[in-house]
């Protein structure tokens, strides 16, 4: 646990043991102090503030970017993680033979988009995969010459599998294919190198292991690849005469704000740089050890107790561990009854615990759960 982070959380004071991250994260007191602030400017002292608030929204880029390992230029505001995807998806040209290879245990969001190009003659292929995860030489196996497009979650969202992204970013680049990534169980629990990995493309929704609102949510596309992509058009893709609005032509901007389409959705932006620079503070180094002690912790604890753990094997490489069970909703509601959030998906108990996790709240969970086999069903 990191408890400068712990502390800018309000739940434990509730009497909440929170381990539901890879559904929606909790505000950050300082996320929702961020938004409330910006709210109550816009209402009271300054209700035309577009203009006053754009050095903000630019710091938050460059907060983000180092939050992830790339810079300011590669990083853009999205309203969430499958708008973000269809950046990449409706951004390139697309010719009939085209194929995108894509595991079969995507969540909907990186797949729908890339199902929906199939009218263009694009065809995707499915990487095999078992129990939410699957192996370099499978993915490998589903790349061919006219592959162009390999869209991966960098963590699977029910086995919390931790997908290989150097070791696929290297497969991809001698082979001309683009690494798309979904982001969204793995930035801000773990540490992201977007550069160093050689990554073409990331989008990712704050409001999970970022701790930050829904509707907050970026991109980051390598430089080579946003000159290729075509952005959905808009008034702010690029330079604004301010003095004469009817002179505004198709340029766009030099770097990934040319996929800035519109007006941004300013308050969630704002409380997802005040959870930003929480994690900033903390290390991201640091989340990550002790999100994978956490989740390693919790999972030895309820392997004791004799729980089936679906997914991937031997220690926890994300925050994510998920349990077969006879019963799960009634497990899940005898955990709720006593403060334990966790999500069940796929008949599928998932536990999804965050640097912000104590010891006392992994043991707590590991007792409730001891509990309903005493008093219950049996727990495997």
């Amino acid at each position: 646990m990191i408890p400068s982070l712990r502390n800018a959380t309000a739940y434990p004071a509730e009497g909440i043991v929170y381990l539901d991250h890879a559904a929606t994260g909790p505000l950050a007191t300082p996320t929702v102090e961020a938004m409330t602030a910006y709210l109550l400017e816009r209402s009271r002292t300054s209700p035309n503030n577009f203009e006053t608030v754009l050095p903000r929204l630019e710091a938050g880029r460059a907060a983000i970017a180092q939050l992830i390992g790339t810079g300011a230029e590669n990083v853009e505001y999205v309203p969430n993680t499958s708008y973000g995807i269809n950046v990449l998806a409706r951004g390139l040209a697309w010719k009939a033979g085209d194929r995108v290879a894509v595991p079969e245990s995507e969540f909907p969001a990186n797949l729908l988009p890339w199902l929906a190009l199939e009218p263009l003659g694009v065809t995707v292929d499915r990487i095999p995969c078992t129990d939410g995860c699957f192996s370099l030489q499978d993915a490998e196996a589903a790349l061919t010459p006219q592959t162009r497009v390999l869209a991966v979650s960098w963590v699977q969202f029910l086995s919390g599998f931790r997908a290989p992204l150097a070791e696929l970013g290297a497969m991809c680049r001698a082979r001309g294919v683009l690494l798309a990534v979904d982001g969204i169980q793995g930035v801000g629990a773990l540490e992201m190198r977007f550069d160093e990995l050689g990554l073409d493309f990331l989008a990712s929704g704050g409001q999970k292991w970022m701790l930050g609102p829904q509707g907050s949510a970026f991109v980051a596309v390598a430089p080579a690849l946003q000159t290729q992509l075509e952005p959905m058009r808009g008034w702010l893709n690029g330079p604004v005469d301010w003095e004469d609005f009817g002179s505004t032509g198709l340029d766009v901007h030099p770097d990934a704000t040319r996929f800035r389409v519109g007006t941004l959705a300013t308050a969630p932006i704002l409380g997802l740089l005040a959870s930003v620079e929480q994690f900033l503070d903390a290390g991201t180094a640091e989340v990550e050890s002790s999100v994978l002690r956490a989740s390693g912790r919790l999972g030895a604890a309820l392997d004791a107790l004799g729980l089936s753990r679906w997914g991937a094997s031997g220690e926890p490489r994300s925050g994510i561990v998920t349990y077969e069970h006879g019963a799960p909703d009634a497990l899940r509601e005898h955990l709720l009854a006593r403060g334990v959030w966790i999500s069940v998906r796929d008949r599928k108990l998932r536990f999804a615990p965050h640097a912000t996790t104590s010891d006392d709240d992994l043991d707590r969970t590991a007792e409730a759960v001891r509990d309903f086999a005493r008093t219950s069903v049996p727990v495997a």
